[in-house]
């Protein structure tokens, strides 16, 4: 049995997943603190953020233990760092497949479009499983440094009109705003358009000065 588990903020990462839904007729299971694995192969779609894995995503992948196992990454044209490497690492199971996808950038507010003729090799690599080892690619110096703490110094939620229907507390991965990750979940979800965010002007400039297009497959 092949399941699909996602996590996703602003809609990047499950577009992906909706996609594989689509193509293999099961349902898209949202990680969150509860998930429990199942299934003998496992597709898993997460972004990167700060060239790291989501801290609920990490938590995830340490209780995965699938037969097999599918690696997909989303990432919003900046850096992917080396997130499928050290996924692999924390999951007990083959990996047979890893994809880092190009997308819109939740900050950026790209849109959700991928290329999905570049996954149909990993539709036979499912039907047919070979481990793959996925290399350590280049990541930042200063991507371990504090990530939760820059994103959130960087990126403001502000809330407006608030009629407190507790969606976003819901809906949040994090629980709590201390330990707020900037999925910007709670601005996507919220059905009043009452939250909004801005980013800091270095981080700005940041986003929009570097850029990178690769879509990266391991089989």
């Amino acid at each position: 049995m092949t399941s699909i588990f996602c996590f996703s903020g602003s809609g990047h990462s499950l577009a992906i997943a909706d996609y594989f839904s689509s193509m293999l007729s099961v349902p898209v299971n949202t990680i969150c603190r509860d998930t429990i694995p199942h299934g003998d192969t496992a597709i898993v779609v997460f972004p990167v953020y700060c060239q790291n894995i989501p801290a609920p995503v990490k938590a995830f992948l340490k209780k995965l233990n699938a037969a097999n196992i599918v690696l997909i990454a989303s990432y919003g044209r900046i850096s992917y760092g080396r997130v499928l490497f050290e996924a692999q690492k924390l999951v007990r199971g083959n990996v047979i497949a890893g994809v880092y996808v190009p997308t819109g950038h939740t900050f950026l507010q790209g849109n959700t479009d991928f290329d999905e003729a570049a996954f149909l090799p990993v539709f036979e690599r499912i039907k047919a499983p070979r481990t793959v080892s996925i290399p350590k690619t280049p990541k930042s110096l200063y991507a371990n440094i504090f990530p939760g703490w820059r994103s959130r110094a960087s990126v403001k939620i502000t809330k407006s009109s608030c009629v407190n229907c507790g969606i976003c507390r819901e809906c949040c991965p994090a629980n709590d705003t201390t330990g707020c990750i900037r999925c910007l979940r709670c601005v996507s979800s919220c059905p009043h358009n009452a939250l909004t965010f801005t980013v800091s002007p270095f981080l700005k400039k940041y986003l929009t000065t570097h850029y990178c297009d690769d879509l990266v497959l391991y089989l």
